[in-house]
């Protein structure tokens, strides 16, 4: 088990909150990549200013 000195106040390691933080920021550029093509298709389909 991992010494307690070593430990941030998540209980996680260095090791394991980069591993973390790079799981999470992926999922952030796929949900940001999706959710920008979702965007451009509505306004393809339904223009939001098209007066």
């Amino acid at each position: 088990m991992a010494d307690r000195s070593d430990l941030s106040l998540t209980g996680l390691t260095d090791e394991q909150a980069q591993e973390l933080h790079s799981v999470y920021m992926s999922g952030l550029w796929i949900f940001t990549v999706i959710a920008v093509v979702a965007h451009i298709l509505t306004y393809i389909k339904l223009p939001w200013f098209a007066w």
